[in-house]
């Protein structure tokens, strides 16, 4: 019997036409950029909390290299932002709900301080705007409130108020026409997002930064505002954001 030559199986081998190399990298790509798709569309996905993804991201928006299906820099710039800011809503355990609140007549009617209680009981938040509360020398607890919103099911039991928000200090979590519902409490921990009295500035709603035992430093996620430090009272933190809501379904990216 004719025996088959030996086989070496240290042998080097050959290499792949330029075409399927070519091909074969180009496979492996359009899988991990469907698997990072895939990935980032659970919104309890690692990816949120990974800088390293948030900043390649960034880095897309500059690169001249697009992916495959021709993303453009305003595209990549928008799910940069939208990835920080389920980045920054993990960190700091804010609940990001697309859409508008659900909004209703109010059920009683008064100032905010006199209707809370009612409110609580029937799983409300009064609803005001931040902008309109936010003047000097006014109290948010003396605002006159004529809508609600309906607090979810499974959030913790308390009293509530919610705020549409003004400004992009916040940016991107937080932008102008977004909602936010605050849970009343003067409880401030840090990396945590609060509705503060800022004195001679009215309300704003920002991150906790240092805490000490007199002072609170109230911080902003877009650089181009500086902290502010405030007196750490109980007339100083209205209440902890646990939630937002973005009428323009969060997806909103400046250009």
């Amino acid at each position: 019997m004719r025996r088959s030559p030996p086989t070496d199986d240290h042998a080097t081998p050959q290499p792949e036409p330029r075409d399927e190399r070519m091909a074969t990298l180009r496979g492996q790509q359009l899988l991990a950029e469907l698997a990072a798709r895939a990935e980032m569309e659970r919104s309890d996905s690692p990816y949120y909390a990974d800088e390293r993804v948030v900043g390649w991201l960034a880095r897309e928006v500059s690169s001249p290299h697009r992916s495959s299906d021709g993303w453009s820099a305003a595209r990549i710039r928008s799910a940069a932002t939208r990835l920080r800011a389920r980045a920054e809503a993990a960190r700091l355990k804010v609940r990001l709900v697309a859409g508008s609140p659900p909004v209703e007549r109010a059920a009683a009617s008064g100032m905010i301080a006199d209707v809370l209680d009612v409110a609580r009981a029937m799983r409300a938040a009064p609803r005001l705007d931040l902008g309109a509360a936010a003047g000097v020398g006014r109290d948010l607890w003396d605002e006159p409130c004529e809508q609600w919103v309906r607090v979810p099911d499974d959030a913790p039991v308390g009293s509530y108020v919610s705020l549409r928000v003004v400004g992009e200090s916040m940016d991107p979590l937080l932008h102008t026409g977004d909602s936010v519902l605050v849970q009343v409490g003067s409880t401030v921990a840090r990396d945590t997002v609060v509705l503060a009295r800022v004195p001679d500035a009215g309300y704003v709603v920002k991150k906790v930064g240092k805490v000490t035992r007199a002072q609170l430093e109230l911080q902003s996620l877009n650089e181009a505002f500086p902290p502010i430090v405030v007196p750490r009272d109980e007339r100083t933190i209205v209440g902890t954001v646990v939630l937002r809501w973005c009428p323009h379904g969060g997806t909103r990216a400046k250009a």
